[in-house]
């Protein structure tokens, strides 16, 4: 995939499409990975996850706010070696500031609406993460990189 439109598109396709995503986030000593829920921005260069202040996670990113997450849509079969899609997405993650909480809350419950109570708890904390770039394989072995912030695909 070299078309940077006809990525983008797929990337859009995949993120509507996945409910889910792994996020890793690091400490000081160890890595930790987790399911979340996520939603992406319409532009690609945000995604957003919910997750409670008093978790692992969320101390991990007040520490080390470099994160990546993993997207994908196979379904543990054979054929999936060829079918599916995986994406690993790495950026920086912060706590959305309150002026843009709301839009922030908008776009994540757009996608995620049954999460509406876990969203608009004051526990929970909106983290944005602003995406730097998407590793994109598909076909198994066919690799492409987007570096979303300046618009362009690099090799691998």
């Amino acid at each position: 995939m070299k078309d940077i439109h006809q990525l983008k598109s797929k990337l859009s396709a995949l993120f509507a499409e996945q409910y889910f995503a792994v996020l890793a986030t690091r400490s000081r000593d160890s890595l930790h990975t987790t399911l979340v829920a996520f939603a992406a921005g319409d532009d690609l260069k945000t995604l957003f996850v919910c997750t409670p202040r008093a978790t692992r996670k969320f101390a991990n990113l007040k520490q080390n706010p470099s994160v990546s997450l993993l997207v994908h849509n196979s379904s543990n079969m054979a054929t999936d070696i060829r079918q599916s899609i995986a994406v690993t997405v790495s950026g920086a993650a912060e706590e959305v500031p309150a002026d843009r909480l709301e839009a922030a809350r908008t776009v994540y419950l757009a996608k995620q609406p049954h999460m509406s109570g876990f969203a608009t708890s004051p526990n929970t904390a909106i983290i944005e993460v602003t995406v730097d770039r998407y590793d994109v394989v598909a076909h198994f072995q066919d690799v492409t990189i987007l570096e979303i912030q300046k618009n362009r695909i690099v090799q691998p």
